[in-house]
């Protein structure tokens, strides 16, 4: 599961016209744009960007008061601070510090057992939340999760909370019209 999936599901969440230039990580192309030659990237006219949960935000705010859905909430509001937060914890402890500790290093967790807890710890409190549109940069989580095994969690009251929160968010238009793109693409 690449992260342009999660721009391409914003941006279809949002139904505003976009390109999207299938791009190899590390590729000529993505050092154009990102100078870790990481993917996504995003081109507003001379505006450069990169970094998936940054760009949705981005795309959450250009598109505020336009028609489109209000996802992402206004700067300076209680919400979005705790919309920030949120994506930070789901980025940091879901996203960066467990899937990539599992794909990188799949005998640490077994070398120090209790160590490395944040994954169902993040899970709790992410359930807990909900925000704008942090359900896509969670659910993308929650995929890679399934992808590596992770899911199906032991718990099987929170497995299937987590199973169907996904489903349900996967059952959205805007994500059917993004994974009909991602069968044709490298998303």
């Amino acid at each position: 599961a690449f992260r342009p999936f999660r721009n391409v599901w914003m941006l279809e969440e949002l139904g505003v016209p976009y390109t999207y230039v299938p791009c190899r990580p590390r590729s000529k192309q993505a050092h154009r744009f990102n100078p870790l030659g990481k993917v996504p990237a995003l081109q507003d006219g001379d505006f450069f960007m990169y970094e998936s949960a940054a760009i949705n935000t981005y795309l959450g705010d250009k598109f505020r008061g336009t028609g489109a859905p209000e996802l992402v909430p206004p700067a300076g509001t209680t919400d979005r601070g705790r919309y920030e937060q949120m994506v930070s914890l789901i980025s940091m402890e879901l996203d960066a510090q467990g899937l990539w500790i599992h794909r990188k290093h799949q005998a640490l967790p077994k070398e120090f057992p209790g160590m490395f807890t944040a994954i169902p710890e993040a899970v709790s409190v992410a359930q807990a939340t909900s925000c704008g549109s942090l359900y896509i940069l969670f659910v993308h989580c929650l995929k890679w999760a399934q992808d590596i095994a992770w899911l199906p969690l032991e718990d099987a009251d929170t497995n299937a909370i987590l199973v169907g929160y996904m489903k349900l968010c996967e059952s959205r238009d805007a994500h059917g019209r993004a994974a009909a793109k991602k069968s044709v693409s490298m998303l």
